[in-house]
């Protein structure tokens, strides 16, 4: 027998800044299959022209944040982790990527 996993996903984005540096974002992705609804709040700060901070928290407590920087122009390096609110017991995920582009 085969699944098919159907989600669809609503976003809303405001801006809190008129430079439109730092927005705040909802999101809600309803899964038809299996009748669940996942709602997540997030945001973004520019602390400078080179660094963006992310994050983003959805009601299975799932934390998610990611570090941006511009080290070169158009190369980034980016940490991020994801840690789980309900077992803070658990190690979190960290991540680190680099992107280099000529």
């Amino acid at each position: 027998m085969i699944t098919f996993l159907f989600t669809l996903r609503s976003s809303y984005v405001h801006h809190l800044d008129q430079l439109k540096k730092t927005p705040a974002v909802g999101e809600i992705t309803p899964r038809f299959s299996t009748n669940e609804n996942i709602f997540t709040v997030g945001g973004s700060y520019a602390v400078d022209p080179l660094t963006v901070v992310k994050a983003k928290l959805n009601n299975h407590g799932k934390l998610r944040d990611l570090l941006q920087h511009e080290v070169i122009p158009k190369s980034i390096v980016a940490i991020s982790s994801e840690s789980d609110t309900r077992a803070l017991d658990k190690n979190p995920r960290l991540g680190v990527a680099l992107a280099l582009k000529p």
